[in-house]
């Protein structure tokens, strides 16, 4: 592992859709295994089965070509389905419809804000009006 290389590579998250988001911080599946051996240890079937999106939003270096087929091979060999991707660039998403995953748009997974939009509170509730009995 180089230097400037995150101390882990994959991070997780939940979604309500029933998917799990992999944000990945690299793209290369032997630094991916590396996290992932270190992450699980030895617990290979901790995801038991989770689909998951993978998020390629925080990775700084994209491959010109990236591995689809080790990647797909490595997340299911922690019993991850991997369904979709997002945040890549489009000369990449060619290569995501051979691998026979979707383009998943991120402003549609309820409770992840699209990255460029700020997230804003909600307005308080209007005062109800009561009226007293007769």
């Amino acid at each position: 592992m180089s230097a400037s290389a995150p101390a882990r590579s994959i991070e997780f998250h939940n979604t309500t859709l029933g998917a799990t988001v992999a944000v990945l911080l690299a793209a290369e599946p032997s630094t991916l295994a590396d996290s992932l051996h270190k992450m699980l240890g030895g617990m290979p079937d901790f995801f038991n089965g989770e689909a998951v999106i993978l998020d390629f939003a925080g990775v700084a270096q994209l491959p010109a070509r990236i591995d689809w087929s080790g990647l797909q091979s490595l997340l299911r060999r922690y019993r991850l389905q991997p369904i979709g991707v997002m945040r890549l660039p489009a000369e990449h998403h060619e290569g995501v419809r051979r691998a026979g995953l979707a383009l998943i748009d991120p402003s549609q997974l309820a409770g992840r804000p699209p990255a460029e939009a700020p997230a804003q509170p909600a307005p308080p509730p209007e005062p109800v009006a009561t009226q007293a009995p007769p």
